[in-house]
């Protein structure tokens, strides 16, 4: 998904507005989060469980308010991996 242009922001205080939810987990909260630099192309959310399934849409919203929640295309997408917390540099076995 590529960022609007500058031309199409329409106002003032234009941010995305990306919410995403677990898929097959109905009590698996609706969370949001905001982007407020208009030309970022990427959002990482490093807490989501690994291997899961998410239904995400981002959302256009300024000082006038939001765009139309019935005009959202909505995608899902799985989470990754997950990042290594250590490198190992000299790793060896000992059998």
């Amino acid at each position: 998904m590529q960022p609007m242009s500058e031309y199409e922001l329409n106002g003032e205080g234009f941010h995305y507005l990306v919410s995403y939810k677990q898929l097959r987990n109905s009590s698996a909260p609706e969370l949001k989060q905001a982007v407020r630099d208009w030309r970022q192309a990427e959002l990482r959310v490093p807490t989501l469980h690994a291997f899961l399934a998410y239904i995400i849409y981002v959302q256009a919203v300024n000082n006038e308010g939001f765009a139309p929640i019935n005009q959202l295309q909505k995608y899902v997408a799985f989470s990754g991996e997950g990042s290594k917390c250590q490198t190992f540099s000299s790793f060896h076995s000992t059998q």
